[in-house]
């Protein structure tokens, strides 16, 4: 296979980088960024062999699929491009902060029969999925707090907070009946954002704090069976009438593995050549981003 990746930021070095140097015994890469710098500072310290300036440099060499870590507003553009020239497509999140371009991809990879994946780590976070396997979910809390982050609330509800919103919609077993929210935000950027979610059964509660003083990610979950707490995605404790565990991870364990992003890319390429999508856990992740578009809706109907 040939693969292309495009943005080579902060993020995609961090987090997917140091996967796509493990597999390039299995396929070709072609990497792609408009900085010199950043060019030569990583062919010199991952040996990279074809690199690139942008995506039409990437289409010219014949790619089956591209990797695209571009900055949000790009991502309409380049997601149509790819699949336009037949090339399946993986985004990171979000694919579009405008839910009718995210819909309207969609469509467009459906009708071009290409593979088009949206990179919500958490879905693939092992502990994440123990959550997801509880029966019988009753109340599930998401909580992701920050030390001091100064951004425009739609960068901050889109970037950050969908984090949260898309594990509750990935957790929860039933259709989401209702919705309220509540952000609380200043012209220098957001504070805080609320949402509480309704299914038949379920109630799911979401809080994000963006000057809490620590980094800090935790989900509970509760069933009739017992109650499950994940801290920073790599800390499972279970608790129950008689008894309580805890699970983490052994020391060698990479980071990236607990988190979700080696096993998002590895599907991603292994759907490619077997060409089914039944392991990339996609569904409803258009229902994340309209349940973010609406809490900017209600905010902005609050605030009036």
């Amino acid at each position: 296979m040939k693969i292309g990746v495009i943005g080579l930021g902060g993020i995609a070095q961090k987090a997917y980088l140091p996967t796509y140097v493990k597999l390039q015994d299995q396929a070709t890469f072609y990497f792609a960024t408009r900085n010199p710098e950043v060019q030569q500072q990583l062919q010199e310290k991952y040996q990279l062999r074809y690199m690139k300036a942008n995506v039409q440099e990437l289409l010219a060499e014949k790619i089956d699929a591209c990797f695209i870590h571009t900055a949000t507003h790009s991502h309409y553009d380049l997601v149509k491009e790819c699949l336009e020239n037949d090339v399946h497509v993986f985004v990171d999140k979000p694919l579009s902060e405008n839910t009718d371009e995210v819909k309207e991809l969609q469509a467009l990879a459906k009708k071009r029969h290409k593979i088009l994946m949206v990179g919500f780590n958490r879905r693939f976070a092992p502990m994440v999925e123990q959550l997801k396997n509880m029966p019988d979910k009753r109340t599930i809390f998401l909580q992701k707090n920050m030390v001091h982050s100064i951004q425009p609330t739609t960068f901050e509800i889109f970037d950050v907070f969908l984090h949260l919103v898309d594990t509750a919609v990935y957790l929860l077993d039933e259709p989401i009946l209702t919705m309220n929210s509540r952000i609380r935000d200043t012209p220098a950027g957001m504070e805080t954002a609320f949402l509480q979610l309704e299914t038949e059964n379920t109630t799911a509660m979401l809080s994000m704090d963006l000057k809490s003083g620590a980094s800090r990610e935790q989900y509970q979950v509760t069933s009739s069976q017992g109650t499950a707490v994940v801290d920073n995605l790599v800390t499972l404790q279970t608790f129950n009438e008689t008894q309580q565990t805890t699970q983490t991870f052994d020391d060698w364990e990479v980071t990236l593995k607990k988190r979700g992003f080696e096993q998002m890319v590895t599907s991603f390429l292994e759907a490619i050549q077997t060409q089914t999508t039944t392991k990339l856990r996609q569904e409803n992740i258009v229902i994340s981003h309209e349940l973010c578009a609406k809490m900017l809706k209600q905010h902005e109907e609050q605030s009036n």
